[in-house]
């Protein structure tokens, strides 16, 4: 059966406006049932000035999203079977979750790739571990102007990179995650470090890793260091809580965080919806 054609979408979109309930619903499922090949016509239609249609619409695009945002990382997931999948292709779809954004993505690439260029000039071949790190983090956290989200930490919007990026605001992870993005452009091997309760990260060099933490304007963190962090929380110190964080593993915490929030808010149906993303990723499934 042929997909429907614009003028049948469009079609389709004002009949959003009926009074029938019944109506109504019968076109919303089969719009969500069109998913993207719907989605820009909704888009366009969510400016209308017609108020009913266009909260209609809006509630239509609510419901689109997570059923293909489901679809994206089940395909990554596949892809990436035996391998860690992509860190920042990753991270742009769980800050889909937060609401899409047309062209989010390629925007948070040409952010990241702009501020790897700047860093770019003020890194030498002869800089050590720990100057390269201090130069990463006073570019991101004086320069930029980057830092933790104090006063609102539970914001779901500090799990969401473009938004990390927007306000320069973010929690542990989201600013390790700027960090390990700006230094994969510069082939840096800056690593995330998943701690118990907070969220570092590393230089990892043969010479021992240079740990540093980007929540607290990249200070940097001795071993000892570390260790104290992770009893200030009540927790005793192993050492395998310093190896380095798969992708993977921090595509799932993010998640999880958000589940934290959402859970906080009592809002069930999206903290159910992350959990089955997170199942997605945790285990994906081969054909």
């Amino acid at each position: 059966m042929p997909l429907p054609g614009q003028q049948d979408i469009d079609s389709l979109i004002r009949l959003l406006d009926d009074r029938d309930t019944f109506v109504y619903h019968k076109v919303r499922e089969n719009l969500i049932r069109l998913g993207s090949t719907a989605l820009p016509y909704l888009e366009k239609a969510s400016a209308s000035e017609n108020l009913t249609l266009r909260q209609r619409v809006l509630d239509t695009l609510s419901a689109i999203h997570p059923v293909l945002l489901k679809e994206k990382l089940s395909a990554l997931a596949q892809e990436s079977i035996g391998a860690d999948p992509d860190l920042e292709r990753g991270a742009c779809l769980i800050m889909e979750y937060g609401g899409f954004r047309q062209n989010a993505a390629r925007d948070v690439g040409r952010t990241l790739d702009q501020m790897a260029r700047t860093l770019k000039t003020q890194l030498s071949p002869d800089d050590s571990p720990e100057e390269t790190v201090k130069k990463l983090t006073r570019f991101i956290f004086q320069e930029q102007a980057f830092k933790g989200n104090q006063s609102d930490y539970f914001n779901p919007e500090n799990s969401c990179l473009d938004r990390v990026l927007e306000a320069k605001l973010g929690i542990p992870i989201t600013l390790s995650l700027v960090c390990i993005l700006i230094g994969k452009r510069l082939e840096l091997p800056i690593h995330g470090i998943g701690l118990p309760c907070h969220f570092l990260a590393c230089y990892d060099h043969p010479n021992g890793p240079v740990y540093f933490d980007p929540f607290n304007n990249g200070r940097i963190l001795s071993h000892q260091s570390c260790v104290e962090l992770v009893e200030s929380f009540g927790l005793p110190f192993e050492e395998k809580f310093l190896a380095i964080t798969p992708s993977r593993e921090i595509l799932l915490r993010m998640l999880h965080n958000l589940i934290t929030i959402f859970n906080r808010r009592n809002e069930e149906e999206k903290s159910s919806q992350l959990i089955e993303y997170s199942k997605i990723l945790l285990q994906p499934k081969q054909d």
